[in-house]
């Protein structure tokens, strides 16, 4: 450990402007003049960090696990190609999905990894094609991170390792290449302050041309849409805020077709029909059950399958059991007995509770009594969203009420009212009467808050009453310009009526939040905001309490667990190395569970991009404070005995404790690229789950719900992977100039992170809905955030190592970053949210045939479900689609035959000698 003598030599003659800019750190200084000269500081340089033996043992153990990881994939991959080839089985019009072919097929060979090469020179069009927009974007993120930190960590080697390595402090590891090793005060502090003005400005340029490309893609998507979805969304708005006379599908049509004559195609109010959605999800349930009785009729040929009434029921990977059926128990037979008048006795008689029923008859009569129940429920909740409510809302009543007796009032006052001259209430002064104007004044102090909350008074009022008529609304129109003047002109000049955006597509849509009012789900956004801003206060509890448990010594103290002290040597230091990365990763996965549950059950936001959205913005400021609040104060706190010790030389130990944590990140991302990222590949979860599914479950007792469900579509989570993106390069931006030794390993990252989410989104995950790219603007918005936090570090660190000027020069670069925030925002971010007037009027212009749209394309789907009936027990396919490798099964849901049972649960043979329920 190294020892460092506070140098009491005070500053030479300083212009004006320097004693103006450094006469908080002079103070310092001079007062540290009074300090005995005998005394050194000794300064932790191992502060809660990874030295460089430390951190080589790190990343040679974290490469076996590589090896390990694609060597495991490599056989899984084979053996279930089912969830590493997942997009394959859902590709074709008949399975929903009208892109084009996967990107290309996978060579046959037994080499590992051979698909890094085809994906490496599959060109980023053919990427876009068959990945869609979003997915589009995210990859293109991680490439402008790759080239941020490969070009800025090759020009750091060539100028600033040079520097620092001959800054004559005589540091080693790590702090050999940084600004540790610069003397204070010296020349050398110029090097990375240029270096931070040519960094910023290189960011800048990249994000600049990555928006002007994420703009030209964007106006792509709005004019001619994607493959999958529906031709309305182009043409259509979302209208938040109707005013209650409008909430009808009739009365909102005419509103829109009085502003666009001609050019109005359809108008869906939405509404708050959770009646009918529990209904519907009672019916839901039913036919499951049907189905699955009817699997087991098929099965078990002759013997009809039974249960006892009220029974519970065990779900297990979104398959529903009976708990004594799937013990292997013999089935007993009904206590009633079975012939032709079975389903009638159960109309005639219902079977009550307790009782053992025949399964196939019970469920279809309670089909038939639930079926019947949602066909008038439907029909009702129908003639209102047309009709709409004809009785007033209550504020307008209440306001009536109010003006009346302010009419009164005015009356026996001696003054007229008329409605120009009201105050907040309406009541005007009367001068010729003070007394008149006294009690009008007062009137309007009790009074006039009710008009300015009378918005705020209907969503109570209809929250409490559980008014089925929402605020919210869609509009679709004929053309592409009235959707554009519509999205972007006020349609009214009352201020709080008619907030209106582009519609999102339908799949996007939370159908059961969609009629939240927008101020109820302000209320509660406002609420959450600053549940977790003060949780992000807290998290340093946690998470300071998990890094200071996470070493051998720290868990030999604790009981039960004393063996862990014979661990010594090597495996010791190992240990003490990957135990804080590995808690600190552990603790960051939780967070984006917590914020995806507040913001869809709590917040109940109305799209799953939005919902996406919030998840990445709140994990993103979560994962600033582990940098900044957490970790960072980890180091500073070892430091706090001496400077209670010797306050006055407090910047000094400061300045040396700041930058004593890039061990610790660099082996942090190195985890991240070698552990992290083959898990990714690895999707443990789902191979869990095929595991399970394998042992315990026989495909031929599945229903065909069961088999859709097992092999759903399965999306990217964009609101978990842009913050694990973000994480590193924000990372990378606070150490770029400080200990540029960690740009080189960010870019392993990025380039690594690459290769395997460009393999996700092409074969593995199917887009469950399109936002078009929404999520960009966001995630480059918290990236200027992330280089200014590196900015404002530095700045600071160059006052503590006695750089007086060098602040100067970088004062300017975070307002210079927060203007280009608010400049990308302005040219970019808010033109993409619609097409502009005049390209809109051009493409309507070009159009060569008319539109066809649906009458239902926006209705609620819960009003549109017909009759719903049990599937049968196996779908016909269309044709088989023969892919490469030992997975011929895509698009066949029959049961598999000895030469693709790879993909099966269990091989036709064992089926008998095993009965699942």
């Amino acid at each position: 450990m190294a020892d460092v003598s506070i140098s009491h030599a005070q500053p030479g003659v300083l212009s004006q402007v320097h004693d103006k800019m450094a006469g908080i750190l002079k103070s310092e200084m001079n007062s540290a003049t009074t300090y005995d000269e005998d005394v050194e500081i000794q300064l932790a340089q191992e502060v809660t960090d990874v030295g460089v033996e430390d951190a080589w043992s790190m990343v040679k153990f974290n490469f076996m696990l590589c090896i390990f990881f694609i060597l495991l994939y490599e056989v899984v991959s084979r053996a279930f190609p089912s969830v590493y080839m997942a997009r394959r089985r859902h590709l074709g019009p008949e399975n929903g999905n009208h892109r084009l072919p996967l990107a290309f097929a996978l060579p046959k060979t037994p080499l590992p990894l051979a698909w890094v090469m085809p994906i490496v020179n599959l060109s980023w069009d053919r990427t876009l094609e068959c990945a869609g927009l979003d997915a589009y974007m995210f990859l293109r993120y991680i490439r402008m991170c790759a080239n941020i930190t490969l070009v800025s960590g090759f020009w750091g080697m060539v100028i600033l390792w040079p520097v620092f390595v001959t800054g004559g402090r005589e540091k080693i590891g790590f702090y050999k290449y940084s600004m540790a090793n610069v003397l204070p005060g010296n020349w050398r502090i110029w090097i990375p302050t240029l270096f931070c003005w040519n960094l910023t400005l290189y960011v800048l340029y990249l994000m600049n041309e990555e928006y002007k490309h994420y703009v030209e893609r964007r106006m792509e998507f709005l004019s001619r849409g994607d493959s999958d979805i529906l031709q309305e969304h182009h043409y259509s708005i979302m209208v938040e805020n109707i005013p209650h006379q409008l909430r009808s599908d009739t009365a909102l049509y005419e509103y829109f077709e009085s502003l666009f004559p001609s050019k109005v195609h359809a108008a869906y109010l939405v509404l708050n029909i959770p009646d009918l959605e529990s209904l519907e999800a009672k019916q839901h349930r039913i036919i499951k059950r049907l189905e699955k009785a009817i699997t087991h009729h098929e099965v078990l040929g002759d013997v009809r399958p039974t249960h006892i009434v009220g029974s519970k029921r065990i779900v297990c990977f979104d398959v529903e059991i009976e708990p004594l059926n799937c013990l292997g128990g013999r089935i007993k037979q009904p206590e009633r007995p079975v012939n032709d008048d079975y389903e009638e006795m159960f109309q005639m008689n219902p079977a009550k509770r307790g009782e053992r029923v025949d399964s196939i008859s019970y469920y279809r009569d309670q089909l038939r009594i639930v079926g019947h129940e949602i066909g008038n429920l439907r029909a009702e909740k129908m003639c209102l969203a047309e009709s709409g409510d004809a009785s007033e809302s209550a504020s307008a009543w209440l306001e009536r009420a109010v003006r009346h007796g302010l009419d009164a009032a005015a009356s026996t006052l001696g003054g007229s009212r008329r409605e120009e001259e009201y105050l907040v209430l309406g009541l005007r002064e009367n001068n010729n009467t003070k007394i008149g104007t006294l009690c009008t004044s007062l009137l309007n102090f009790f009074l006039s808050g009710f008009l300015f909350l009378r918005r705020h008074f209907d969503v109570v009022v209809d929250k409490v009453t559980g008014s089925p008529f929402s605020s919210t609304g869609f509009v679709t129109f004929n053309d592409l310009a009235s959707v554009t003047c519509a999205a972007s002109a006020p349609l009214s000049h009352v201020s709080d009526v008619f907030s209106v955006e582009l519609a999102p597509e339908p799949r996007d849509i939370i159908w059961g939040k969609a009629g939240q009012d927008m101020v109820f789900s302000y209320g509660r956004k406002w609420t959450a905001n600053f549940l977790l801003v003060i949780g992000a206060i807290l998290w340093s509890i946690p998470l300071t309490a998990i890094q200071a448990i996470a070493s051998v010594e720290s868990l030999s103290k604790i009981r039960g667990l004393q063996w862990v002290d014979d661990i010594v040597g090597d495996y010791q230091i190992l240990l003490d190395s990957y135990l804080p990365v590995l808690s600190l990763l552990g603790l960051i996965m939780l967070l984006p569970i917590v914020f995806e549950w507040v913001a869809t059950n709590y917040e109940e936001r109305k799209t799953h991009s939005d919902v996406q959205k919030s998840v990445m913005t709140r994990y993103f400021y979560f994962q600033l404070a582990n940098i900044y609040v957490t970790v960072t104060a980890g180091s500073i706190l070892d430091s706090l005995a001496d400077i209670l010790d010797h306050p006055t030389n407090a910047l000094a130990i400061f300045g040396q404790s700041f930058p004593t944590v890039v061990g610790y990140f660099v082996t942090f991302i190195v985890t991240k690229t070698f552990a992290g990222l083959p898990i990714v590949l690895l999707r443990v979860a789902p191979l869990i789950r095929a595991l399970f599914m394998k042992v315990f479950f026989s495909e031929q007792t599945l229903t065909q719900r069961e088999l859709d469900q097992i092999y759903k579509k399965r999306n990217l989570h964009y609101g978990w992977e842009y913050p694990n993106q973000l994480l590193v390069i924000v990372i990378c931006f606070t150490y770029s100039c400080i200990s540029p030794v960690i740009l080189p390993v960010g870019a392993v990252f990025f380039i690594a992170s690459l290769l395997v989410y460009k393999y996700q989104v092409l074969f593995v995950y199917t887009p469950i809905y399109e936002s078009g790219g929404i999520m960009f603007p966001s995630a480059c918005n918290r990236t200027l955030v992330g280089l200014i936090c590196g900015q404002v570090t530095l700045l600071g660190y160059t006052l503590i190592v006695q750089g007086y000027y060098q602040p100067l020069a970088l004062l300017p670069l975070p307002m210079i970053t927060l203007k280009m925030i608010d400049s990308f925002k302005k040219s970019y971010e808010d033109p993409s949210k619609h097409l502009s007037f005049e390209r809109a009027m051009k493409l309507d212009r070009n159009a060569t045939a008319h539109v066809d749209f649906s009458k239902t394309g926006y209705r609620q789907p819960v009003l549109l479900t017909g009759q719903a009936e049990p599937e049968p027990y196996r779908r016909q396919p269309p044709e088989a689609k023969i892919m490469s490798g030992n997975d011929t099964f895509t698009g066949n849901l029959s049961p598999p035959t000895s030469d693709d049972n790879a993909f099966s649960f269990v091989s036709s043979k064992d089926f008998s000698s095993r009965k699942l329920a």
